[in-house]
């Protein structure tokens, strides 16, 4: 390295030292004029003692060259009005969002799977050494990039190419705890870190309708986004049956929220925070709530959480039953034993989905049962899919999961005759016939969170007390008096 890139590297680095010590006492926006403040401090400590050891007419002269600087001064910026003061000029990130919505620059968005590093993701988007060094550096002054966890999104900023190659790069960015932005910008000095809290806006959209023909159509016909639509399917599956229960006339209530930066960038996808349905003379209201460990789920307004039916069939695809749970003679052994599950016949690599929420405690290959999943549910449940291809890049064991996501796909490993997955339902360590219904008892929230739930969903939904109360009887006619 010459001299010139390591003295550029350390005035990079000052730089950053300076901001990030400036933030930390919250002066950031004044740091220029601080630093000329000290700056003037300092030459007139220096020049004082000069100034009173010069000879007299040095001192008689200097308020006349004085005088005369600032009127130099005075024409030079004579355009700038008396309390404007000059800014360094620095990339903004609002003004980056502001470009991509505009259509000028291109943005890239990469989610952190399983494995994944910063450093790799900036090599597979052919960033240039120097300036993946750049970055890497100007992100590790303020958090710890080990801390970059799989389903993190980043956002590349890109001056757009013509032909096939990515243009330059402009700007990287990531939204972390919520509210959160950290990201690095280029200048003309090089790669520097930039951060600021509470600068993303949500904001809750309401769209309410009536059903047509099918709720998916109807709703989505309405203004409901295609994704929000599969969030309400997921979030009352076990629940409704929307091939039945859903009828002409029935009305639906949906509101969802979107994550949005000052410049207009969304962040995260549209979520569904409420649902409500009046099917008939049935009114169903339910409440997203996100507990402590980050599992979200829809309450009633009571906060108490639907029971759920646990999925038959966990697989995206029609499945065959090629074996029925109890005793068969075996395929391969060739004599008579006990089978523990069903098996669901589909084509390799079908996608197979988690059949309830719960939590991952064994992932791996398991004997016979091949590549293997085990997840543990509320109420003493535990699912378990074995002959599996390959598993979902970003699970492992602890993994949070919820019903209907992928977890794997349908394969052929272990001890198999054709691709198929083996599914068995236990709970408290009994066996049980997954094609039954086997219900996973309610939750009904208490205590603190209890309070936090009743507060989120009461500033939600003007309709919250009634929902929370059910239907009001209708008030008696007043009895009239007999006229004699």
């Amino acid at each position: 390295m010459t001299w010139k890139k390591k003295a550029s590297k350390m005035w990079q680095r000052t730089r950053i030292l300076r901001y990030l010590g400036y933030k930390r006492i919250g002066l950031e926006k004044a740091r220029n004029r601080i630093d000329a403040s000290v700056l003037l401090i300092i030459v007139c400590v220096v020049s004082l003692p000069l100034f009173l050891h010069a000879p007299k007419e040095a001192r008689d002269a200097a308020p006349a060259q004085i005088g005369k600087s600032d009127q130099v001064a005075e024409a030079v910026h004579g355009d700038l009005g008396d309390d404007e003061v000059v800014e360094e000029q620095k990339v903004s990130l609002s003004e980056l969002e502001k470009r991509v919505a505009a259509g000028e620059i291109e943005l890239r968005v990469r989610s952190f799977e399983k494995g994944d590093s910063l450093l790799g993701i900036l090599t597979k988007e052919k960033v240039p050494p120097a300036d993946r060094a750049g970055i890497v550096d100007a992100l590790g002054l303020m958090i710890d990039l080990r801390t970059l966890k799989p389903g993190l999104q980043m956002f590349l900023f890109r001056e757009k190419s013509a032909g096939a190659a990515s243009g330059d790069l402009l700007g990287v960015s990531f939204q972390i705890k919520g509210t959160d932005t950290i990201a690095v910008l280029k200048e003309e000095s090089g790669w520097i870190p930039f951060s600021e809290s509470g600068r993303v806006e949500t904001i809750n959209s309401r769209v309410t309708g009536f059903v047509e023909r099918t709720f998916s159509g109807s709703a989505k016909q309405a203004g409901v986004p295609d994704g929000v639509v599969g969030q309400v399917l997921s979030a009352l599956d076990g629940e409704v049956d929307f091939a039945t229960d859903i009828q002409a006339g029935d009305a639906f209530d949906v509101i969802y929220e979107t994550k949005r930066t000052p410049g207009g960038l969304e962040l995260g996808g549209k979520q569904l925070v409420f649902i409500g349905l009046k099917l008939g003379k049935r009114e169903i209201y339910r409440y997203a709530w996100t507990d402590g460990a980050g599992l979200t789920t829809f309450y009633d307004a009571r906060g108490l959480a639907g029971a759920k039916i646990i999925m038959k069939r966990p697989v995206k695809a029609r499945a065959r039953l090629s074996s029925g749970y109890g005793y068969r003679r075996h395929p391969v052994l060739g004599f008579e034993v006990f089978h523990s599950g069903v098996d669901l016949a589909c084509p390799m690599n079908t996608p197979i989905v988690a059949a309830a929420d719960g939590t991952i405690v064994q992932l791996g290959r398991k004997g016979a049962y091949g590549r293997y999943i085990r997840i543990r549910h509320a109420g003493g449940y535990e699912t378990a899919y074995g002959h599996m291809n390959g598993y979902r890049q970003d699970l492992g064991v602890r993994s949070k999961i919820k019903r209907g996501e992928v977890i794997g796909y349908v394969g052929n490993s272990g001890r198999s005759t054709g691709p198929h997955v083996h599914f068995e339902v236990w709970r408290y360590g009994k066996t049980l016939h997954p094609g039954k219904d086997n219900a996973i008892p309610s939750r009904q929230l208490s205590g603190f969170e209890l309070e936090q739930f009743v507060s989120f969903a009461s500033g939600l939904h003007a309709d919250f007390e009634r929902h929370r109360v059910g239907r009001l009887p209708p008030i008696p006619a007043e009895r009239p008096d007999f006229i004699e």
